[in-house]
């Protein structure tokens, strides 16, 4: 199985917005915008408090094109507002180099950065116990 969780905090820009031309700022947010919503994929965009955020929750028995597709979208975002800061967690049981483990893209400054997870991997023991056959059988 692979899961997906992300948020994507959007601002326009790490500088301060108030020197930035309104039209420049508008723009950046309808990109977003036009990003979110050409989507096939899961992202839900909310305002709160005038601030835009992205999360995202994805499962699925394997991987599939749509783990790539979201994590583009949130680099897209970050490139182009590049204020955002983020994160996405993956972890994908079928990876044989990552199976016990998540991996973290850090999304900050226009740019994207993969991690290892140090909190919650390896993922046995830090968050679950291996199976043994007696758990099998019961």
């Amino acid at each position: 199985m692979i899961e997906l969780h992300g948020w994507l905090s959007i601002l326009a820009t790490y500088k301060d917005e108030d020197l930035i031309p309104q039209s420049e700022v508008d723009s950046i947010k309808q990109s977003v915008k036009d990003i979110v919503s050409n989507s096939e994929y899961k992202i839900d965009l909310q305002y709160v408090n005038g601030s835009a955020f992205i999360n995202t929750l994805y499962c699925s028995n394997h991987r599939t094109r749509e783990i790539d597709a979201i994590i583009e979208i949130y680099r897209h975002i970050s490139e182009v507002a590049t204020g955002s800061y983020g994160l996405i967690y993956i972890r994908d049981d079928e990876d044989k180099n990552h199976y016990n483990e998540f991996q973290v893209y850090v999304f900050k400054r226009g740019k994207c950065i993969k991690k290892d997870d140090v909190d919650f991997s390896p993922c046995i023991p830090n968050i679950e116990d291996a199976a043994t056959n007696s758990d099998l059988c019961e």
